[in-house]
């Protein structure tokens, strides 16, 4: 049998080895936000953003198998969760996630530390996703993929959206492909395509609405 590459294709009987590696951090006074928290950690590294090292350390290469939960990432008062990011290969930008339980429900906020960001943010049912009362890890989790790729299209791919086009680096969506790219091949749409073009998002529109476009259109 294969052995699963991503937390969500974890199973019952045996965690992603990622998963399986972080986990051995937490000990037995560990909630469950705790190990909603973890996981949050495995997605992310999953999606390319990494725990942000000391200067120091940055020029290391993260590993999947390698991740750890850093020292001080909850606060002792009020149980709110602090942890700083950073996309591989992106090492300018830091982003940060807050978040902050309420019950049994927490709350996400992924942003990255840039002028005018925007923050995401997604609540969590955790005990929809962690039972607290198995007593191995590998039965710890439960519904890993609706929670995986809710994660991913909430807040992960938004953020990385978000640096690669700060930085101008190339990604592999739409948005973060040169001007020059998406200029061509929005001259081959129809009327009707680019007007949804431009209610896609603000940078599309601003596009969409340049001079030279609105002159070949017309």
């Amino acid at each position: 049998m294969l052995e699963p590459i991503l937390a969500e294709d974890s199973t019952y009987t045996k965690l992603v080895p990622s998963l399986e590696g972080i986990l051995k951090d937490l000990d037995e006074k560990a909630t469950h936000h705790d190990y909603l928290v973890a996981l949050v950690i495995v997605f992310l590294a999953e999606a390319g953003f990494y725990l942000s090292p000391p200067d120091s350390d940055r020029s290391k290469r993260p590993k999947l198998r390698s991740l750890h939960i850093p020292k001080d990432w909850k606060s002792q008062e009020t149980g709110i969760y602090q942890l700083y990011f950073q996309l591989q290969n992106v090492p300018d930008i830091i982003c940060k996630l807050v978040a902050i339980p309420l019950g049994d429900t927490l709350i996400l906020n992924f942003f990255p530390l840039i002028e005018g960001k925007t923050t995401y943010t997604m609540c969590v049912q955790t005990l929809k996703h962690v039972n607290p009362f198995s007593s191995d890890l590998s039965g710890r989790y439960i519904n890993l993929k609706v929670i995986s790729h809710r994660f991913k299209d909430t807040l992960s791919t938004p953020v990385r959206t978000d640096v690669l086009i700060k930085t101008k680096v190339m990604g592999p969506s739409l948005q973060t492909i040169p001007t020059e790219l998406k200029l061509r091949i929005l001259k081959l749409l129809d009327t009707q395509s680019l007007i949804k073009m431009a209610r896609s998002c603000l940078q599309f529109y601003q596009l969409c609405s340049q001079n030279q476009l609105r002159k070949i259109r017309c």
